[in-house]
């Protein structure tokens, strides 16, 4: 497989190992206050000297839920999300770990930079469907042979290439809204929690399955507030996905004209 065409591989099994399965119906996330009766309606008028009703019960901690129930939760969050900002490692890269941050949001914009074990790193923009890519020196040399030196320091406008690594302008956002489901949209079988823990000081749920292939994916589940996507990895760090930045707004304008690259 050509170096170029590898990130869209890897974003597209990225999707498809992106999948926790809801176990339950639709309705079993349904908050337990909703159909629980209000203690006016289940005291009896005569009883003023039984003890006082206790409250009324409230939503369960997203620790308590089953983990289809997580799943449908953090899909559900995902669906609201706005933005978001991804940070993507991917050890065994041919030619060098892939390590980049993309900035993104759903509506197409995008502002991202990445770098490939040592042989290059790059600046990515992308304004709705136009995408632009800023190689440095190295890169250009590395990875572009075929393009003239005198696109060093310019941006490169659309093209195969480019276009591959615009892929990774869409996986933040997309992993968030498919949290226990197939590329396909189905749900996947076999998904477990796997207790709590800390991500970046903050309190997470975790929920763990096997892929296709038989590689563990765990998926770290904000526990407090939005239960959104914070942190995903497959196999052993074969592929990390950290999130954040969440709603946060996306700041990208098209390079000026005389600062792209004409073929």
């Amino acid at each position: 497989m050509p170096l170029h065409r590898v990130p869209t591989a890897l974003a597209l099994s990225a999707l498809a190992l992106g999948a926790l399965t809801a176990c339950g119906s639709k309705g079993d996330s349904t908050d337990a206050a909703a159909h629980a009766p209000s203690a006016s309606a289940s005291a009896s008028p005569s009883a003023s000297a039984s003890p006082s009703p206790s409250p009324s019960p409230t939503a369960p901690a997203l620790a308590d839920l089953t983990a289809g129930e997580i799943a449908q939760k953090s899909r559900d969050a995902g669906e609201k999300l706005n933005s978001v900002t991804m940070t993507l490692t991917l050890p065994g890269y041919p030619g060098g770990a892939f390590d980049g941050t993309f900035s993104e949001d759903n509506s197409g914009n995008c502002h991202g930079t990445f770098s490939i074990g040592g042989q290059g790193s790059a600046e990515i923009v992308r304004v709705g469907t136009d995408v632009w890519l800023k190689p440095d020196a190295a890169y250009l040399k590395n990875l572009l042979a075929g393009t003239s030196a005198k696109a060093a320091g310019k941006w490169i406008p659309s093209g195969n290439t480019v276009k591959d690594k615009a892929l990774f302008c869409d996986l933040g956002v997309q992993l968030e809204k498919r949290v226990g489901l197939h590329t396909d949209g189905n749900l996947v079988d076999g998904i477990a929690k796997g207790g709590t823990k800390q991500v970046d000081g903050a309190p997470a749920v975790v929920l763990t399955m096997t892929d296709d292939d038989g590689a563990p994916v765990r998926y770290d589940i904000a526990a407090e507030g939005e239960p959104r996507l914070l942190v995903t990895e497959t196999g052993n760090g074969d592929m990390v996905v950290r999130l954040g930045g969440f709603d946060q707004p996306v700041q990208v304008t098209a390079p000026a004209a005389d600062q792209v690259f004409q073929h």
